[in-house]
């Protein structure tokens, strides 16, 4: 029983989230309680802006994860895998170790330019967006040279996500959660420990940078010694135009997706900060990492299978392919639902009980955030059950329902503040974005949407309802 929890992706990315859950809310009681508010929306907003880091990956991470995938599954060339017609595969399903080679050559070239113009972005941008917060802090020199450590460390990692993309894509999920377990645990330890004995914004913000470099040191480690040095084993090759222009056309639309859809919903709060009060921006901040941090916990399902739903799409096993589909995503929503409804009845007792300067959001908003975030994550996981094809149609999935949520949220929010932010999400998800990718998800595997989402989406759909039915009535 325990090789087999230890063996499955699925299983061992929850244990990974678990102990990252524990890490955050482990910390949480001690920063809500010793921080000031303008702290604690400093520690947020640098959550924030470290997670914005998937736009300057423009992309490329889940397309070379995708690539590496249908390589190691025996592909020939990088195709679009909608049918068997259009396959490209060994017979065999041996790992194509010469298409591998140089893909590898490529990401290397490419997540060293993509570094150099994080650094930048972050360093122009970055300072800018956090100058007004910081001004709000209770030390002002702590706080810049806090930003100063996470710049450096944000880049050091980003160039360390290229090991991670190779591992993901030969399916060593479990391999990198089971290490991740330890560190996130590590990460916690030390964490505590300082909000305990030397409690400060910089040396908490130390603390927890030093555990993101091991995870970088943990993904070369990794990278370099699985499938018998594999990676390693692999020559230098000049840069190949040609492979990069057929990676390019996958990684520019999810680039674009990512921008539109993940980065306008955190450049929100980083929009907020600049005009709302400290206290408000905490507040918001704060609910926004709740659901973000449930959103996670519930994607693993869905997620951790991507790898292998890619190979079995590439070898036409579609049998498989949708069993798996089913399954996770069921299990993707029903905790999903879950934990919202279980933070919506109880956060507001446990700040209390832990005296925290730092208020919950009201109830309406919270029910707000989590219709937005459920319509989300039913459009995404389609989403990603389509990209096993590997045609992207996430940008204009993002671009037209991100124009959506532009426009809402800057005309509503004259009229309802916070509210806008929220309201303008569902706007867009549900005006275009849901039910475009679910299409082209049911297309793919050739079914409909009641034989489909009857076995996934009903049972959680109808929690969600009783519980905001609930939550009015009051």
């Amino acid at each position: 029983m325990f090789k087999k929890i230890w063996n499955s992706p699925t299983l061992t990315t929850w244990l990974s989230y678990s102990t990252q859950l524990l890490n955050i809310f482990g910390i949480l009681p001690l920063v809500l309680k010793n921080f000031t508010p303008g702290d604690t929306s400093i520690w947020y907003l640098f959550t924030t802006i470290i997670s914005l880091q998937y736009m300057a990956d423009f992309g490329f991470r889940q397309t070379f994860s995708r690539t590496v995938s249908y390589a190691f599954g025996g592909a020939t060339d990088i195709s679009t895998f909608s049918s068997a017609q259009t396959f490209s595969i060994a017979t065999t399903f041996e790992p194509n170790k010469v298409l591998l080679n140089r893909i590898v050559v490529v990401m290397r070239y490419i997540y060293l330019r993509l570094t150099v113009g994080l650094f930048i972005l972050m360093s122009v941008f970055g300072t800018w967006a956090m100058a007004k917060p910081i001004s709000q802090s209770s030390s002002h020199s702590q706080a810049w040279s806090a930003w100063i450590v996470v710049l450096f460390v944000s880049c050091i990692s980003f160039w360390g996500k290229m090991y991670l993309n190779f591992m993901e894509g030969l399916y060593k999920i479990a391999v990198v959660r089971r290490v991740e377990i330890f560190t996130s645990l590590g990460s916690m330890l030390t964490c505590i420990a300082v909000l305990l004995f030397r409690p400060s914004l910089l040396n908490l913000v130390i603390a927890n940078q030093f555990w993101i470099l091991v995870v970088a040191g943990r993904d070369w480690y990794l990278c370099t010694h699985t499938e018998n040095g594999l990676y390693k084993s692999f020559v230098k090759l000049p840069f190949d135009r040609e492979l990069f222009l057929k990676i390019w056309q996958s990684a520019w639309r999810s680039g674009i997706s990512g921008f539109l859809g993940f980065g306008l919903t955190n450049l929100a709060g980083i929009v907020y900060a600049q005009v709302a009060t400290s206290v408000e921006v905490a507040s918001f901040l704060l609910a926004q990492r709740l659901i973000d941090q449930i959103k996670v916990v519930s994607m693993a399902p869905v997620y951790s299978n991507i790898p292998l739903l890619a190979r079995l799409r590439v070898q036409n096993n579609m049998a498989k392919f949708t069993k798996i589909v089913k399954k996770s995503m069921l299990i993707s929503h029903a905790v999903f639902v879950t934990g919202f409804i279980c933070v919506g009845l109880f956060s507001k007792y446990l700040l209390t009980l832990i005296h925290s300067h730092v208020p919950f959001v009201p109830q309406l908003l919270w029910i707000f955030l989590g219709l937005a975030y459920f319509i989300h994550r039913y459009g995404a996981m389609h989403m990603q059950v389509y990209l096993t094809t590997n045609h992207v149609i996430s940008h204009i999935a993002d671009g037209v329902s991100g124009l959506i949520y532009v426009i809402s949220a800057i005309v509503l929010s004259k009229f309802i503040g916070v509210y806008a932010i929220p309201t303008a999400m569902i706007m867009g998800y549900l005006g275009f974005y849901s039910w475009y990718a679910a299409i082209y998800s049911y297309r793919s595997i050739n079914t409909g949407f009641w034989k489909l989402e009857r076995d996934t989406v009903a049972l959680p759909f109808l929690m969600l309802v009783l519980y905001v039915v609930y939550q009015v009535a009051k």
